[in-house]
């Protein structure tokens, strides 16, 4: 008897290392990367070296999966271009489309005025002057 079921109980554990197994397959399938274009951006005018000014970006997201990627930085002397890039994680997401905000943390190394852009849609910014001592 005790054999029986020990036969009957391997197939079955196959059969579900096998279904976790293309589980884990669709979950990096739900796994995406875009940009999204800023909102609004609040930040301070003026700053000191080697001192970090943190800007707080708003952006939104197209449904309940979006989160916050990473910042992807141009830089051209003291100009710089900003975009942000939203992970979405998930199959399955809600239809609410949230304006998330995410700390943008900016280090100087030189004394001067510094101009960052934060990309609002294909062709304009949001431009942040900062005066730095």
């Amino acid at each position: 008897m005790k054999k029986k079921n020990v036969i009957l109980l391997i197939p079955i554990m196959i059969f579900g290392i096998l279904i976790s197994c293309n589980d884990d397959d669709k979950e990096d399938e739900c796994i995406t990367s875009k940009t999204e274009y800023v909102t609004s951006v609040n930040s301070p005018t003026t700053g000191t070296v080697n001192q970090t000014i943190n800007i707080d970006v708003k952006f939104g997201v197209s449904n309940g999966c979006g989160g916050f990627g990473k910042f992807i930085e141009m830089e051209n002397g003291n100009t710089r271009i900003i975009e942000v890039e939203a992970k979405y994680v998930g199959c399955i997401c809600t239809q609410n489309a949230p304006i998330l905000t995410v700390n943008y943390e900016f280090t100087p190394k030189i004394i001067g005025n510094y101009e960052l852009n934060f990309k609002s849609s294909p062709t304009e910014f949001i431009t942040v002057n900062l005066t730095i001592n």
